[in-house]
């Protein structure tokens, strides 16, 4: 491409007058500590988008949105968003800098809220963080929330990867499952559950416990 070319191109994105994007501290630090996270925390939202596809647009709950950067890759396919989290620095952040038609990003401790009727609650990096007795009330919350034809999606790092866990994680993750463990808790409340694992960006059906992150998803739920 020729120095004229790639003018012209910066000359069309500067029409465009996108704002520049300030990352908030939780991504910052990511972004400068183990960058490559970024990427599979945004690879599992671009599986999520995927799933999402429909002949129109969903509505869709999040709950545990974080600062909504990996929200938007939802978002582009149109569907309509309420994010939820109870992180009120993340929620200022995503607020003040994660603006699209039809994204709402709300702070609330969402155990037990109910926030409308959704075609699909997604949850990723979630239910690892909640103690073991509160997970029968996270998943009332996703059914409650969950139209009848709807279906979620839960995500979290596989029991098995944790002896190569950062320290951080460590301390946050009081709660991991196995693929067996989850797909026995989803099945509770869904009539049909479906496993995929993910290692790096690359989601796939082999060998669960050689998979760095599991996906159940639930459909057809019970009540």
């Amino acid at each position: 491409m020729s120095k004229e070319a790639w003018d012209d191109v910066r000359r069309h994105v500067g029409q465009t007058k996108a704002e520049p994007l300030v990352l908030g501290d939780l991504n910052s630090y990511i972004v400068r500590s183990t960058p490559r996270h970024l990427l599979f925390t945004l690879s599992r939202y671009k599986f999520i988008a995927r799933l999402l596809c429909n002949d129109g647009p969903m509505k869709v709950l999040e709950l545990g949105c974080g600062e909504g950067l990996s929200t938007v890759i939802i978002a582009e396919d149109g569907h309509e968003i309420t994010a939820v989290d109870f992180d009120e620095r993340s929620i200022s952040y995503a607020n003040e800098h994660i603006k699209k038609v039809g994204l709402e990003f709300k702070c609330d401790d969402f155990i037990g809220k109910l926030y409308g009727s959704f075609d699909a609650v997604v949850s990723l990096d979630v239910i690892e963080h909640i103690n073991e007795d509160r997970e029968d009330e996270l998943m009332a919350t996703i059914c409650s929330n969950l139209q009848p034809h709807g279906l979620t999606v839960i995500g979290t790092p596989n029991i098995t990867a944790s002896p190569y866990a950062s320290e951080n994680s460590k301390i946050g993750h009081i709660n991991l499952y196995s693929a067996q463990r989850l797909t026995a808790l989803v099945r509770k409340y869904f009539w049909n559950a479906f496993v995929f694992g993910m290692n790096d960006e690359v989601v796939h059906t082999g060998f669960y416990p050689m998979c760095h992150y599991l996906f159940v998803v639930g459909c057809g739920k019970k009540i």
